[in-house]
């Protein structure tokens, strides 16, 4: 508490004393009120179906936040139309902080894919954190494929266009994205079998020759020797995946995208709020069981301001504006 000199009270020292004692005062207010009138509850909707790697962190998260915090923080699953029903949802909610986004990537890819969105990616959310990242993607066949390297099914796709399948986790979705840009880097024919739900079960049943997967899902995949890993998209191998080789050592480029997650409030959420929900989220994700769960999913921590997040969305969806429109993949 500040001290003030005794004086007279009539005093002009004794005046500018408490002046500047209430001063003091209004300004450690703020402070103070602000977190009383954080939200006991806060729901993190995640804009996918539950048995992922991206549901699995969020739950780690919001478990990791109600440790550091004393608050509650609930997982929602929102799943549909390519994350736009959830997404959607939380660009209507309030900017008070009981209600956040927890996705992917995907939130800048559908911005240039979709013409029409019911929301503005950029000007409806308010950028906290990006949260964690990975390595890119993975390719996957089964086990016992006939496509010991990337360059045996490359050999196969080019003997016979148009026989060799990739599947995905819908259109549109990062995973339809890299496999399409894999085939224009490696000139395939290749065919797209989108899935609804997880493609998995169908390519461990041999329905479909192959799929890209984050490398966060795969791994756990290959460890359980289902499926073998012909490739990463990354720039050079992972730590994770020694033994697979990346899609530049066999001459391709531009396949890659970033495999990131990240944190929205509503449109409208003041910076004080951003900037002490991603403080909450700085401390959590460094808690013993987060950090663990990361390995499991070969992912790290990757905490931002939300300035720089801000820019990373926008540096993103100027990006994809450039790479995937040549694709001519539209979901409207």
């Amino acid at each position: 508490m500040t001290s003030i000199p005794h004086q007279k009270p009539s005093s002009p020292t004794h005046r500018r004393a408490m002046l500047q004692a209430l001063g003091a005062v209004a300004l450690a207010a703020p402070s103070l009120s602000f977190g009383q009138e954080r939200p006991a509850v806060t729901r993190i909707v995640v804009p996918f179906a539950p048995g992922n790697a991206l549901d699995a962190s969020a739950r780690q998260l919001a478990e990791a936040l109600r440790r550091t915090t004393g608050r509650n923080h609930i997982v929602d699953n929102k799943p549909g139309a390519g994350a736009i029903i959830g997404t959607a949802e939380v660009a209507r909610a309030k900017p008070d902080g009981s209600v956040l986004l927890f996705t992917t990537g995907g939130h800048t890819t559908n911005a240039v894919l979709y013409g029409k969105l019911p929301y503005d990616s950029q000007r409806d959310f308010t950028p906290i954190s990006q949260v964690t990242s990975s390595p890119g993607f993975v390719m996957l066949v089964r086990a016992d494929a006939p496509y010991r390297t990337l360059n045996d099914l490359i050999a196969t796709a080019r003997a016979k266009p148009g026989s060799v399948s990739f599947a995905s986790f819908g259109t549109g979705n990062t995973t339809h994205l890299v496999g399409e840009l894999f085939a224009r880097a490696a000139n395939l024919q290749l065919v797209h079998v989108p899935y609804k739900g997880s493609p998995v079960p169908d390519l461990l049943g041999g329905h479909v020759d192959f799929l890209f997967i984050g490398t966060s899902s795969g791994l756990p995949l290959i460890q359980e020797g289902k499926t073998r890993g012909l490739a990463v998209t990354s720039a050079s191998r992972i730590t994770s995946l020694p033994e697979v080789p990346s899609v530049s050592e066999f001459g391709l480029k531009g396949v890659d995208i970033p495999a990131w997650s990240g944190l929205w409030g509503p449109k409208g959420m003041s910076p004080a709020l951003a900037t002490a929900i991603r403080d909450d989220v700085a401390k959590a994700v460094l808690e013993p069981a987060f950090q663990e769960s990361l390995k499991t999913f070969a992912s790290t921590s990757t905490v931002t301001t939300p300035r720089q997040f801000s820019e990373t969305v926008a540096t993103e969806i100027a990006n994809y504006k450039r790479r995937l429109e040549p694709l001519g993949i539209k979901l409207d």
